[in-house]
């Protein structure tokens, strides 16, 4: 019996038997969280019996996590797990893989989109956007750098996504540089206007000479 109970308070403090060795170790966590439902989670490739928000023990080491929700892009991500630390992604947001493209009529839209290129963009010394040619930074420091050429970058509604156009696409990546994702083709690169909604859930842009929405969620 008090084999049992010392059994059940390791356990509740974090702590595990390596398998590998023998050994008690103590855990740190992973936490997952997104706003939609119905997604699926992956931990080094096994499929997980909850969904998100998503929480759990493991022992230290290198990990990956993926979600994945039909008709949307999955979410992938590798990790490291230290001792009695949390490793927390809680601004996963999941693409739709096929949005539903329609031309844009209404007038608040169609002025949301002809504001000011810094709407959303770029004011304050903390969340500052820059570009070059292949380049994107926040303020000094580098998200990511391309082979091919940019046009344009602006902050997803969460601040945490980048929208940026490249070529015929817009694309959509995290601030770490992570989960680089397209969101709608174009008829060519010609550079264009774009901007997603407060709710992140629709993206307005121009193309050909046409005001677009698209359901990127």
């Amino acid at each position: 019996m008090a084999t049992v109970a010392l059994s059940i308070l390791f356990f509740a403090e974090g702590y595990r038997l390596n398998l590998k060795n023998f050994k008690i170790v103590k855990t740190g966590i992973v936490f997952l969280s997104t706003d939609q439902k119905g997604e699926s989670v992956y931990i080094n490739g096994e499929l997980q019996d909850r969904k998100t928000p998503y929480a759990e023990n493991l022992t230290p080491g290198q990990y990956t996590a993926e979600v994945t929700k039909d008709g949307y892009r999955s979410w992938y991500q590798g990790f490291k797990i230290d001792p009695a630390i949390v490793t927390s992604f809680d601004s996963i947001v999941l693409f739709k893989s096929d949005p539903v493209i329609s031309d844009l009529t209404d007038q608040r839209k169609i002025d949301l989109l002809n504001s000011p290129v810094d709407y959303l963009a770029v004011s304050n010394d903390k969340n500052s956007l820059t570009y070059g040619n292949y380049e994107i930074w926040q303020n000094n420091f580098l998200v990511t750098r391309f082979s091919e050429s940019i046009q344009n970058v602006s902050w997803y509604p969460d601040m945490e996504h980048i929208v940026y156009q490249q070529g015929d696409e817009i694309k959509i990546i995290e601030k770490d540089g992570y989960n680089n994702t397209p969101l709608v083709k174009l008829l060519n690169s010609d550079p264009v206007n774009f901007v997603v909604n407060s709710r992140g859930d629709e993206l307005y842009y121009t193309d050909g000479g046409q005001y677009k929405m698209a359901k990127i969620k």
